[in-house]
């Protein structure tokens, strides 16, 4: 086994239209002081409340066959713990580092910080579906590592990237509804870029019951109605978060817009003068 599944065709481009449509203005605009919009980390936008946009992305997260799959994988029910739509940019200062997601996240509010705990028998899948063309930046995996990924009690990997080299498959030169679900053991990254056009993509995390619920999941009231049982399990209803929605916005982001803003209100004020 190659620890990967090419589902490209699962969702259909009318679908990926509605979706970027939907989001398209938010991934414009920092999240901020009910403003809808992205969180920036790096080179990357991540969309603020990203299910809450329309009851497409729940279908995405939802389709049963991708849950049909993920339960057969972990032989177990399974929920959605982690998920984002993101643009990435192009990028000479970040480069994302070789990792896996087999591993238990949460946020320790005394110093501020993302904790990562590694599982290392623990069996789930990744999705990841790209919301546009991708030339450049795509996502990369080593082909066959999660085999022996789980000897090792460690998130990072760079310092072994001449040992794998062999078996990295990269999707570059792919068209939006490319679809790629894999073991979160899979030693994976976003292959670094630095000139070209932004990425953007759907990631979902599908973990079995012995994980914790993860991410807060915020749905709109109009998109609930409807919801069958089983999108319900996944969707980790009645339960409590065990974690934060990763990542947390910087104050810089907001102190941008506020200058921005500003000025504004300075020219504005200039014309009555």
């Amino acid at each position: 086994m190659n620890g990967f599944v090419n589902l490209t065709g699962l969702i259909d481009n009318k679908t990926i239209e509605t979706i970027n449509g939907k989001t398209q203005h938010a991934m414009s605009q920092p999240h901020a002081n009910g403003q809808r919009g992205y969180i920036k980390d790096g080179c990357q936008r991540y969309l603020a409340d990203t299910i809450s946009y329309g009851i497409e992305i729940i279908e995405v997260y939802t389709n049963p066959t991708l849950i049909d799959l993920a339960e057969a994988y972990a032989k177990d029910n399974i929920h959605l713990s982690n998920y984002r739509i993101y643009s990435t940019f192009p990028s000479k200062d970040f480069k994302m580092w070789w990792h896996l997601d087999n591993k238990i996240d949460t946020y320790d509010f005394e110093n501020r910080v993302f904790v990562q705990k590694v599982i290392p028998d623990n069996k789930g899948l990744i999705f990841l579906m790209y919301l546009s063309d991708v030339e450049d930046g795509g996502v990369q995996l080593v082909r066959g590592s999660h085999k022996w990924s789980r000897d090792y009690e460690t998130e990072g990997f760079d310092h072994m990237e001449e040992e794998f080299s062999k078996d990295i498959i990269t999707f570059n030169n792919a068209p939006k509804g490319t679809f790629i679900a894999y073991d979160y053991a899979l030693i994976h990254r976003a292959k670094p870029y630095t000139g070209g056009n932004v990425r953007t993509s759907m990631f979902g995390q599908l973990s079995p019951s012995s994980i914790p619920t993860g991410e807060p999941i915020l749905l709109n009231s109009r998109d609930i109605a409807n919801l069958t049982d089983k999108q319900k399990q996944v969707l980790n209803f009645g339960k409590k978060p065990s974690t934060l929605n990763w990542p947390i916005g910087q104050i810089d982001a907001f102190k941008e817009q506020t200058l921005s803003g500003n000025n504004l209100m300075n020219k504005i004020k200039a014309l009555f003068v």
